[in-house]
């Protein structure tokens, strides 16, 4: 069978279909426009179909991967919340801590890092800072020395004048 031959009878077959549904008989070209619209609307609807089936799969797969939890009490439901969050809880919390001990102990150190290279010596004066003694008299604070005793020091509590100089030497610590 030829197209020609199978063109012509579906051409047939579509006029007279409509001829006896709707009582008016179809030229050649509308007959033709029938014909193609029949074979675009199949084609969407196979993939109509295929779509369908493609979302049926997938809803599927997804109602396999959702698992429901169901609990009798409040209680169990409080406990396994508490565990589900629990890992995170903890690792917040020790991250946190650590964040804390090591920034505190940074900006520690970047203070007494300044003080010692603004004051290289302040070594030197350590015996001076633990026994010297202060006294505040209408509101200025004074470092208060005794005049040493024929070459009996206390570090940080006495006090030499020079009077060659005009200088008061203060003891700190006898070096080796």
């Amino acid at each position: 069978m030829s197209s020609e031959t199978f063109n012509n009878q579906t051409l047939a077959r579509i006029k007279a279909e409509y001829l006896a549904r709707h009582g008016m008989e179809l030229d050649d070209w509308s007959a033709l426009i029938l014909l193609d619209n029949q074979a675009q609307f199949r084609t969407m609807g196979d993939q109509l179909q295929n779509v369908l089936e493609e979302n049926r799969k997938l809803s599927n797969k997804i109602k396999e991967s959702v698992k429901t939890v169901q609990f009798t009490s409040i209680l169990e439901a409080f406990i396994y919340g508490i565990g589900q969050s629990l890992p995170y809880s903890v690792t917040g919390l020790v991250l946190g801590i650590l964040y804390y001990v090591y920034m505190s102990t940074y900006v520690d150190y970047d203070k007494i890092k300044e003080i010692v290279k603004r004051y290289e010596n302040v070594a030197d004066y350590e015996q001076l800072i633990h026994q010297g003694i202060t006294e505040t008299d209408d509101g200025i604070e004074y470092l208060i020395l005794k005049p040493s005793k024929d070459g009996k020091y206390v570090f940080g509590e006495s006090y030499e004048f020079d009077q060659k100089r005009k200088l008061v030497k203060v003891p700190l610590k006898r070096k080796n």
